[in-house]
C-alpha cells in the first residue's frame, strides 16, 4: 500500500507550475519567457548529467558490495557489505525517481523553448537588445501597476527602477502614470497564447540528448 501511495507522489513542479508560475510569471513577455525556459532547461541539463554519472557509479558500487557480501571470507566484512548493498540499492531506487521527474521537467522546458523560439523568429543581436529592453520596461510598468493597485503609491524599488532607465523611457513611463494609461494598459493586456504541446515528441530520449552535448 505504501508503494502505491508513493507512486502518486510527484517530485518537483507540475506542468501547470512550469508553464505559468515559472516561465510565465518570471518571463512576462515572449522574450522573457524564452530566456526563462532556457535557464530552467540549462539547470535540468546540468542536473541530469550529474545524476546519470551518479547512477553509473552507484550501480558499480552495488555490484562491488554484492560480490563482497557473497564471498564471506571475512564474516564481518561480508555482513557490512550486505548492509551497504541494501543501502545503495535503496539509494539507486530514489535516484531513479529523481531522474524520472527531472527528465519530465526537462521535456516540458524543452517544449517551451522550442515553441517560444518559433514565435520569436530569427534572433539577431540587435533584435535581442530590443526584446530585452521591451521586457525590462514591461516588468517596471507591471511593478508600478501592482504598487498602485495594492498600495495606492509607488514603492521605493519602483522609483529606483524608473530612475535607472534612460531618460526617454523614464519620461514615457512617468507620462503613462500621470495620465492613468498605465493601469489601463495593465488591465487590458492580452495573455500570450501557449501551445507548448505541439513542439516536442513526449518520447524524446532525454538521456541521449543530454549526453551528446559537448
Amino acid at each position: 500500500m505504501l508503494k502505491e501511495l508513493l507512486n502518486d507522489h510527484q517530485l518537483f513542479h507540475s506542468e501547470f507550475q512550469q508553464d505559468y508560475f515559472i516561465t510565465g510569471l518570471s518571463g512576462k513577455t515572449l522574450w522573457g519567457m524564452y530566456k526563462q525556459s532556457l535557464r530552467e532547461l540549462y539547470k535540468r541539463t546540468r542536473g541530469l548529467r550529474e545524476s546519470y554519472c551518479d547512477r553509473e557509479k552507484l550501480e558499480v558500487e552495488i555490484e562491488q558490495q554484492y560480490e563482497i557480501a557473497n564471498k564471506k571470507k571475512d564474516y564481518y566484512k561480508a555482513k557490512f557489505a550486505a548492509i551497504e548493498y541494501k543501502r545503495k540499492t535503496m539509494q539507486l531506487e530514489e535516484l531513479n525517481r529523481v531522474i524520472k521527474d527531472t527528465e519530465r521537467e526537462f521535456k516540458r522546458f524543452y517544449q517551451q523553448a522550442l515553441s517560444l523560439k518559433e514565435k520569436l523568429g530569427e534572433l539577431t543581436e540587435d533584435k535581442k537588445k530590443e526584446l530585452e529592453e521591451e521586457t525590462q520596461i514591461f516588468k517596471i510598468k507591471e511593478m508600478i501597476c501592482i504598487d498602485l493597485r495594492t498600495r495606492g503609491m509607488l514603492s521605493n524599488v519602483s522609483y529606483e527602477r524608473i530612475n535607472a532607465v534612460p531618460y526617454k523611457i523614464k519620461k514615457k513611463i512617468l507620462d503613462d502614470i500621470s495620465s492613468g494609461n498605465i493601469l489601463k494598459w495593465y488591465e487590458d493586456r492580452e495573455d500570450i497564447p501557449l501551445d507548448y504541446n505541439k513542439k516536442v515528441n513526449i518520447c524524446l530520449n532525454v538521456s541521449k540528448e543530454v549526453k551528446k552535448i559537448n
